[in-house]
């Protein structure tokens, strides 16, 4: 039976994609990763592939959603489809990569949280960043991350590759999921990244790439709509997987 397995985004955790994982059908069992503390982008895919069983839907959020891809490149075998939640698909400028790292490193638990909880209002949709529940729950990710995953994060992140052309070259089928609002991974660039790489048509037909957003949603899918989501991840994979 497939197995999903989410991969978290940055200051983002395993337990960050319990309603996800609820929301799923009990027919798709489902798992969720923390991402090692690793700089290495090679290294981190290396200890996150060896918790991850051959023919795995694997689902990124954000990072996680680097994470995947590379995982994709370098273990190829292991995945049976793929899902890009909201993935940034460019590289990054080299002075700002180094920028985010240098803020990153040696930071104590108390600067972290301060770092993490800063600039809600641009990650979530409308005046969810706001939201005390919101908030305590970037807190309580954020405790669980911690300062040392951030730092080795950072680094990780600056150093990713482009994936441009990276959907339509997967060894498996690919979901690209988006938010309407986002203004991280801006809307308009995931939605050229899936048309570039194939998406389009009628979206009830498998596809090899296929593009789904998500209305009135920021950044962090994972958190503002859990179900819709789960929805879309198990919805494609019933199409793929006919």
């Amino acid at each position: 039976m497939t197995t999903v397995v989410f991969l978290p985004g940055l200051h983002g955790d395993a337990k960050t994609w319990e309603p996800t994982v609820r929301a799923l059908p009990d027919d798709l069992p489902a798992t969720a990763l923390d991402l090692p503390a690793e700089p290495d982008l090679d290294t981190l895919v290396d200890e996150v592939a060896r918790q991850i069983a051959t023919g795995s839907v694997v689902v990124g959020h954000s990072l996680g959603g680097v994470v995947a891809m590379h995982l994709a490149e370098r273990h190829p075998s292991l995945l049976a489809g793929l899902v890009l939640v909201t993935a940034p698909v460019g590289t990054e400028d080299p002075e700002a990569a180094a920028a985010r790292a240098a803020r990153a490193a040696d930071l104590g638990p108390e600067e972290y949280e301060e770092i993490a909880l800063d600039g809600m209002e641009a990650v979530y949709f409308g005046d969810r960043g706001h939201d005390p529940q919101v908030r305590a729950e970037r807190l309580r990710a954020a405790r669980g991350y911690g300062p040392a995953r951030f730092a080795a994060h950072s680094v990780a992140l600056g150093a990713r590759p482009d994936r441009s052309a990276f959907p339509a070259q997967a060894p498996c089928p690919v979901l690209i999921v988006g938010a309407s609002h986002d203004q991280v991974v801006p809307t308009g660039e995931q939605r050229r990244w899936a048309e570039g790489n194939g998406a389009g048509g009628d979206s009830s037909d498998a596809q090899r790439v296929t593009y789904v957003e998500i209305p009135e949603t920021g950044h962090m899918l994972p958190v503002e709509t859990p179900e819709e989501l789960a929805t879309a991840i198990s919805d494609w994979w019933r199409r793929t997987a006919a």
